[in-house]
């Protein structure tokens, strides 16, 4: 890892940036509707055939498509909706727009999950992408695994409480965790996520996450789906009931396992001051993210589209079919400034993040850039005074 700045030509860096994201935005239009709508229609598809086929004993394919289809919904259609990716091209439909996708009574039909919409927005949209591996990042895993770290629990034993967080951290770490982050914004307060005072069930806030996260999911998830099946008969009602679950612990590893490694890794810096100017934003965005491998719909689709997580932070507001034509793109960019891209499979991530979580590693920080075009200014500067210098020497 780099311990000493990276010297480049800033300004020259961000131009680059910005005129592939120009590039990118022009080429926005029917292709990438098309595309997304068809992403949309398969995940009816197979929300529809995991609960038709939920009541006939317990099943992978009802477990499977299940799974998948809240997988790709939130990787995917929400994330990218939420980001405004696609609101702005001429024919998207009104449930493409940020401001009413899953927003009031349209959570229920858009996307009914663990987290409140417009809470994960704030703390997803906002918070993360622009604090990215700060203090001020809500989702810094280094950082978010301390407690871990202080407790004394055994290394061992870390790695099962890890193995047990990944089965159940929507409900418990990131429907929480983005929650309080808008409740923070909402009350001008800074109430930590793993404050004791969060989780009393004497307290406001944790009732808060009761009304607005839990409850609103467990009603229809557990209780309102099942009970359909009820018209059928008691069994059918039974394997609905179990598919579903174990669909939701399959749920909470697919997702822990594709989004929580995107940023961390002994290899992915942290960051102990705020980005200055759109340039260094760009290289924080950079060297602070990891790709998984790309290629083809299919793939991308089975990591939710998270394996271009570098194109993503570097333009947030772009289409899923951008980023696969932005990835060897960056890549180029890059490797013109020498500036470090790490990529590489999603389960070779998970042991790099596992490690992270268990403190086996640590994340190093990121020592800086030196703005090259200034030092060669002020070299330039130096020489023309040296030359004036002795010119009137010389004079004289």
């Amino acid at each position: 890892m780099r311990t000493t700045p990276l010297t480049l030509d800033l300004k020259a860096f961000g131009d680059d940036i910005d005129n592939l994201r120009a590039e990118l935005k022009q080429d926005i239009g029917d292709k990438d509707l098309d595309q997304f709508r068809k992403i949309e229609m398969l995940v009816w598809a197979l929300s529809f055939l995991g609960i038709a086929t939920a009541g006939f004993g317990v099943n992978p394919i009802a477990i499977m498509a299940l799974a998948a289809a809240s997988f790709a919904r939130w990787t995917i259609i929400s994330h990218h909706i939420s980001h405004r990716g696609y609101e702005n091209i001429p024919g998207a439909p009104a449930r493409y727009n940020s401001k009413a996708y899953g927003r009031g009574w349209r959570r229920i039909i858009h996307w009914l999950d663990w987290m409140q919409p417009e809470a994960w927005h704030h703390e997803h949209d906002v918070l993360h992408h622009y604090n990215l591996g700060e203090n001020a990042d809500p989702d810094v895993p280094q950082y978010k695994s301390e407690w871990m770290k202080e407790s004394g629990i055994p290394v061992p034993l870390r790695f099962v409480l890890v193995a047990i967080i990944a089965m159940v951290w929507k409900p418990f770490y990131y429907a929480p965790n983005t929650l309080n982050a808008l409740l923070n914004k909402e009350e001008k307060t800074s109430i930590e996520f793993t404050s004791a005072g969060l989780w009393s069930p004497f307290g406001k806030r944790f009732w808060q996450i009761v009304w607005r996260c839990w409850l609103p999911y467990i009603s229809f998830r557990f209780v309102a789906l099942p009970a359909v099946f009820l018209l059928i008969s008691p069994e059918a009602w039974a394997s609905a009931l179990i598919n579903i679950l174990i669909a939701e612990v399959v749920i909470n590893l697919w997702t822990y396992i594709v989004i929580a490694p995107n940023h961390a890794g002994s290899d992915i810096y942290v960051f102990d001051e705020h980005h200055k100017g759109r340039a260094t934003f760009y290289l924080h965005q950079i060297v602070g993210s990891v790709d998984y491998n790309c290629g083809g719909n299919t793939k991308d689709f089975m990591q939710g589209w998270l394996n271009y997580q570098i194109e993503h932070h570097l333009f947030p507001e772009l289409t899923v079919r951008q980023y696969q034509k932005a990835h060897s793109r960056v890549r180029e960019i890059c490797a013109k400034y020498d500036i470090p891209v790490v990529s590489e499979s999603v389960f070779k991530r998970v042991v790099k993040l596992t490690r992270i979580l268990t403190g086996i590693d640590t994340q190093p920080l990121w020592p800086g850039v030196i703005d090259s075009s200034k030092v060669e200014h002020q070299d330039a500067v130096v020489e023309n005074n040296s030359k004036e210098q002795l010119n009137n020497t010389a004079t004289v």
